[in-house]
């Protein structure tokens, strides 16, 4: 638990540093570095899962978090006017992107949540599970399906049940370091969890016959000591994959389509109609996918807007601060 570099304490002696394993309805539960196990309350601190704390000395609230080496982030509510950050995990160093090969596998959703792991700081590897419920064959068709799109992206092939694969993960699962299991509901991430811990530590639940789809069995992000010495954070599964404002999570998470845009004859080229576009020449000859374009330009639209909408909230919160400093 130690293994963070612990910043200089700004708040005096009286607090004790830890991590966060659990978030509760604004209570945190915290391992503190002595061992011992405390639940404070969250007063005025945005805190997530994995988050290395300092907790005052009467335990009764978070009183700072050190700096994040890495933040798996998105957008937590698409409805409405405005939407706000989630963080739903921290300080990790690899993000298990898990898929059933059982069921309505997806690209698109994929390419999101690349995007969501890239720009988190962390390395993500791709995860299919369920794979004795499928041929061999089967299995390696959707793998084939899913390395178009994870390039340069580790995939690993699953089965919680016979044991095949485990110690795939487990490898990259290395004493000291973070995991993070992202993925949709019935996709079968808390009997993985239950594989690599030994025991049962997630409930699990049925998946329906008729979409291979299944009820959230995890119901708050924990942080859960594996037998290896890695931290193993799961998720609650994700309906939907909402983007936050990005780094690099699009360029890396769509490479082939930077690539080829470097040799566009504009640099602002938008790869519509513009002369000596590279990129609608890859297309047309058949080199790069119309669709793997198509979902780019809209993860971008979609950061954008968040962008905006960011800016007219400061700019909002700026005139109410306005407002109230206004003499009468």
């Amino acid at each position: 638990m130690n293994a963070h570099v612990t910043a200089e304490n700004t708040v005096g002696s009286s607090v004790l540093s830890g991590r966060i394993t659990r978030l509760d309805r604004g209570w945190s539960t915290v391992l503190l570095d002595d061992g011992e196990i405390v639940r404070v309350r969250n007063l005025g601190v945005e805190v997530a899962v994995g988050d290395f704390v300092d907790v005052s000395s009467d335990y009764e609230r978070v009183e700072r978090v050190h700096v994040r080496r890495s933040a798996l982030t998105r957008r937590s509510s698409f409805e409405g006017a405005r939407g706000t950050r989630q963080i739903v995990a921290s300080n990790i160093d690899v993000v298990f992107v898990v898929h059933a090969v059982n069921g309505a596998v997806s690209q698109r959703r994929l390419e999101r949540e690349l995007v969501l792991a890239f720009d988190s700081g962390a390395t993500p590897v791709v995860v299919l599970t369920k794979i004795d419920t499928v041929s061999t064959e089967e299995a390696h068709v959707v793998k084939e399906s899913l390395s178009q799109v994870a390039l340069g992206v580790d995939i690993v092939l699953v089965s919680s049940r016979t044991g095949v694969g485990i110690d795939l993960i487990r490898a990259h699962s290395p004493a000291g370091t973070t995991v993070a299991f992202i993925g949709a509901s019935g996709v079968g991430k808390s009997t993985l969890v239950n594989a690599l811990v030994g025991h049962e530590v997630q409930r699990t639940a049925e998946v329906r016959e008729d979409d291979q789809r299944g009820r959230h069995t995890t119901v708050a992000a924990e942080l859960i000591a594996l037998p290896g010495g890695a931290w193993l954070l799961d998720t609650p599964g994700l309906r939907a994959v909402t983007l936050w404002t990005s780094g690099i999570g699009i360029e890396r998470a769509f490479r082939d389509v930077f690539t080829v845009a470097d040799n566009c004859r504009f640099r602002d080229c938008k790869h519509l109609d513009e002369p000596n576009c590279a990129v609608l020449e890859a297309i047309e000859a058949g080199t790069l996918s119309a669709a793997r374009l198509a979902s780019m330009r809209q993860l971008v639209a979609e950061e954008l807007s968040v962008e905006e909408e960011q800016i007219e909230r400061e700019r909002a919160e700026d005139r109410r601060g306005f407002r109230r400093k206004k003499p009468q």
